[in-house]
């Protein structure tokens, strides 16, 4: 019995004991040595190049693309304006080219040239003179009354009228070709003042130079 006593006793106090005892002690971790930093900072430095690198690729390809995408723009906007070009000249073509081959009219039984077959003829003259290369056939042509031979003369007549008023314009004689068809080439196979009106005339023809007409 008196050895329980003591047991419980010593128990007690030792308890007690261990109540009362103070913490752990914390630990200060140790400070980094000098070759540990330069490796951190090492290391940290090739990771912040890595990223800026990144970036200047990214921003590079972004440039690169935009690039791209301005050229592209740039050149469909000269092929558009290129297509644009070539659409007007051969308009304009087909109008100096519809200008060169209005016929010139004439009186009944007549030669001379009216004030509207003189402003065509000035217009023609322009062309020629900006178009170097061009050269004209010249036909003169009658309606269907007067006998064949007359109406041939007089064919010839209107040709030379029209010939000599272009190289009074400057036109090279060498590219002006003439002849007549007298009544054999009717634009209007009628039988009446209309008709005959329409076949009293001067045509002319490209036959050389045939190519983009142009003017300043």
């Amino acid at each position: 019995m008196r050895t329980n006593s003591f047991l419980l006793t010593l128990s007690g106090a030792m308890l007690v004991a261990s109540c009362h005892s103070s913490p752990p002690a914390s630990t200060t971790p140790p400070e980094p040595s000098a070759s540990e930093i330069a490796m951190r900072k090492h290391v940290q430095d090739s990771l912040d190049a890595v990223a800026l690198a990144s970036s200047d690729s990214l921003d590079r390809a972004r440039r690169i693309a935009l690039m791209g995408r301005a050229d592209s723009i740039e050149t469909v906007r000269l092929a558009f304006e290129a297509t644009r070009a070539a659409e007007q000249a051969a308009a304009k073509n087909g109008l100096l080219r519809d200008e060169l081959g209005m016929v010139v009219l004439f009186d009944v039984a007549r030669s001379e040239i009216s004030s509207e077959g003189r402003a065509a003829l000035d217009r023609k003259a322009a062309i020629l003179e900006a178009n170097p290369g061009v050269r004209l056939q010249i036909t003169g042509a009658c309606d269907e009354r007067g006998s064949e031979r007359y109406n041939m003369a007089l064919g010839e007549r209107r040709t030379s009228a029209v010939r000599t008023y272009l190289i009074g314009k400057g036109v090279a004689a060498e590219r002006l070709d003439g002849m007549s068809s007298g009544e054999t080439s009717p634009v209007d196979a009628g039988h009446d003042e209309a008709a005959w009106a329409r076949n009293r005339r001067t045509e002319f023809a490209i036959v050389s130079g045939n190519a983009l007409l142009a003017m300043e």
